[in-house]
């Protein structure tokens, strides 16, 4: 388990909306470097989404060529230099790892979609036949080859071959089975190729899914941990995070030092915070806990939780993510004093938190046209809004920029917050203060209570000689809680006394007791 990373807090940047240094109206690498100490003051991890050369029409997650940077982020000259600013600075530098699938314009699949036999023909999941049944998702009549191969998502990302957990028809490589052994090779020098260059580690796009039909993840698990175990014979403290939502799978049994905690497999996650219709890239329909009308639960989140923290102690962490690049914001039909509640509650708790970039301030979500594959998505990746100036001080260019800024970003940006000691983004930034001044209380490991799961929320955290209460507050009506606060930490809209703490509408306190 990596003892470094137990009190970190990662910053999710998607490129090409982060900051554009070369007005050409695209977010680059070197932007990203230039507003490395803006993010120190958030977090010591960035995970950056894919830079990698790419026709772009999955935002990035349709790779071209593992080993090239796309020309639209710069350089690899470029990434050099943010990682040395990186670690000059203190943060550590993950990258986005996508090889359960490629695009279809890879030279390996170009070459696997050739009719003669060649050394890449076993990349790719390949039936025998085109006419022949095919039991996955597949595309047919688009190749060469006499033959469908499988894809993992959109039509142009067909899936490399890892194998079947139990294969059924001739065509199907078992996971151990010498093709599928190749690609584990290909990985493992990829992610050498970064680790070698000074990248601390990477993000793990669709982690669950490369071995087909695999129950729980136990073969896909099987084939990280030998990955990670080949990897780390070099590189003992690489980090690898998960895109899985079930760490007593992929930190437990797959290796990763940090699953994410999104909207898949559980809907605690959901029932925090995107239950209202519109608010989820997954049909959904309810009422959030962390919502005004005070409707929510948030006890099938703690369930989950818990049961996780449980299970992976020891092993690795679990991450809760203010949101990402495929979520709609966490800022949706939430003013900025909600989301400093929401905050309240992901900075607290025993985890290593996310902040999606721009959620520290509140950035808007708007339902936009879809650009590069982002369909509903594509409101969530919009740029950075640094200022009041011109494209809310993104971009200089004069011509188009990627996606439009919010219509409000004269009010919505850094540089406005910053001036008001009341906003957002400073009270992200205490509570970010107060959590790595004080590891002995907020670091992952530490024991954790949990007194009330309903309204208010209230927990305890206790270090070897200090103790800590959170209580959260985020709807309308007022609550007393019988708390004696030794030393007020921080608090938002609540009445202090010896022995209670009265909860106003939309409030949190967190105290040691």
């Amino acid at each position: 388990m990596n003892e470094n990373i137990k009190n970190s807090i990662i910053y999710n940047i998607y490129p090409t909306s982060f900051y554009d240094s070369n007005g050409d109206g695209i977010g680059d690498l070197v932007g990203i470097t230039q507003k490395l100490s803006y993010i120190k003051d958030f977090a010591d991890i960035v995970w950056i989404n894919p830079i990698f050369k790419s026709p772009f029409r999955d935002g990035g997650y349709d790779v071209e060529d593992y080993y090239a940077i796309d020309e639209k982020f710069g350089t690899m000259e470029d990434l050099d230099n943010l990682i040395e600013e990186a670690h000059r600075l203190g943060i550590k530098v993950l990258l986005d790892l996508v090889v359960g699938h490629t695009s279809d314009t890879h030279k390996w699949f170009l070459e696997s979609s050739k009719e003669e036999k060649n050394e890449y023909s076993d990349y790719y999941i390949w039936n025998s036949n085109t006419f022949d049944a095919c039991n996955i998702a597949h595309i047919s009549g688009n190749s060469e080859r006499d033959g469908c191969y499988g894809v993992n998502f959109f039509c142009f990302q067909p899936a490399l071959n890892f194998g079947f957990a139990n294969p059924d028809r001739p065509w199907q490589n078992h996971y151990l089975d010498e093709p599928c052994l190749k690609l584990h090779e290909e990985v493992v020098k990829i992610i050498k190729f970064y680790l070698a260059k000074g990248i601390d580690g990477f993000r793990v796009d669709l982690a669950s899914s490369i071995v087909k039909r695999d129950i729980n993840g136990k073969y896909s698990c099987e084939v990280w941990r030998k990955i990670f175990g080949k990897v780390r014979e070099e590189y003992p403290e690489a980090i690898f995070v998960s895109e899985w939502g079930q760490p007593m799978y992929a930190v437990q049994n797959g290796d990763f030092d940090i699953d994410f905690l999104t909207h898949g497999f559980n809907d605690g996650y959901n029932q925090l915070f995107r239950k209202e219709s519109g608010t989820n890239i997954i049909s959904s329909e309810g009422h959030s806990f962390f919502r005004k009308d005070g409707q929510g639960e948030a006890g099938t989140f703690f369930q989950y939780f818990l049961d996780n923290l449980l299970q992976i102690a020891g092993k690795g962490y679990i991450s809760v993510v203010t949101g990402n690049h495929d979520l709609p914001r966490i800022a949706l039909e939430r003013n900025a004093d909600d989301l400093k509640t929401a905050y309240a509650l992901i900075l607290a708790l025993p985890n290593v938190p996310l902040i999606y970039y721009g959620d520290e301030i509140g950035l808007p979500y708007n339902r936009l046209k879809t650009k590069d594959g982002g369909y509903s998505r594509t409101g969530s990746r919009t740029p950075m809004q640094w200022s009041d100036k011109k494209n809310a001080g993104f971009s200089d260019t004069d011509g188009e920029i990627y996606l439009p800024v919010d219509k409000d970003y004269e009010k919505v940006n850094v540089e406005a917050q910053l001036k008001d000691e009341n906003s957002l983004i400073n009270e992200v930034k205490k509570l970010v203060e107060i959590k790595r001044n004080n590891p002995e209380i907020f670091a992952c490991g530490n024991e954790f209570e949990l007194i009330s799961d309903t309204y208010p929320l209230v927990f305890k955290r206790k270090g070897e000689n200090e103790a800590f209460i959170c209580a959260i507050n985020p709807s309308e009506r007022e609550y007393k809680v019988d708390i004696k606060a030794k030393e007020v930490f921080a608090s938002f809209n609540a009445d202090i006394t010896e022995n209670s703490v009265t909860l106003k509408p939309v409030s949190y306190i967190w105290a040691k007791i």
